[in-house]
C-alpha cells in the first residue's frame, strides 16, 4: 500500500499545520472503486491520472479536490452528495475523503507532496538487492 502526505500551501493556512495523508490508488480498478463500498470513517484516497470522479453508489457525501500536474487545486467541492459527477479537464489527480469539517484544499491553493511511502511498515527493512556503490577509478 502506498501513502502520499501533502501540505496545503496558502496564506490562509497556518505554517506548520498538519499534513494530509492519502492512500494512493493508481490502477484502473482501484481508481474505478475509489471510496465505493466504504463508510464515513474510510481512509482518504488520491486517484492518480484522474480528472473526473463520480459518486454513484456512494452511501455518504465526500470532499473532493481535483489537482493539476503542478499541485494547483483546480476544483474543490465539500460534501459532494451521492449520484453526482465532478470533473475538470486539466486535472491530473483527484483527492477524496468522507465529508469532514477539517481543513480541505480550496481552488487556487497548492498542494506540496512532502513524502510518498511504499508499504510504511516495511520501510525500515534493509534492501539486500542493492548493488555495491561505484568506487572511484584511480587516475581519473
Amino acid at each position: 500500500m502506498r501513502w502520499m502526505f501533502v501540505q496545503i500551501e496558502s496564506p490562509a493556512v497556518e505554517k506548520g499545520s498538519p499534513m494530509l495523508g492519502f492512500r494512493v490508488l493508481s490502477s484502473w480498478f482501484e481508481r474505478l472503486v475509489g471510496l465505493l463500498g466504504t463508510g464515513p470513517s474510510a481512509q482518504p484516497v488520491v486517484l492518480m491520472r484522474c480528472g473526473s470522479i463520480h459518486t454513484y453508489g456512494m452511501a455518504y457525501p465526500i470532499d473532493v479536490a481535483l489537482v493539476g500536474s503542478r499541485g494547483e487545486v483546480l476544483a474543490s467541492e465539500r460534501a459532494l452528495p451521492p449520484c453526482r459527477v465532478f470533473s475538470h479537464a486539466a486535472a491530473f489527480c483527484a483527492f477524496e475523503r468522507p465529508a469532514s469539517p477539517f481543513p480541505w484544499p480550496l481552488v487556487g491553493e497548492t498542494l506540496r507532496v512532502n513524502s510518498l511511502l511504499f508499504e510504511p511498515e516495511k520501510s525500515a527493512q534493509p534492501c539486500a538487492a542493492l548493488p555495491e556503490p561505484v568506487r572511484e577509478v584511480a587516475g581519473s
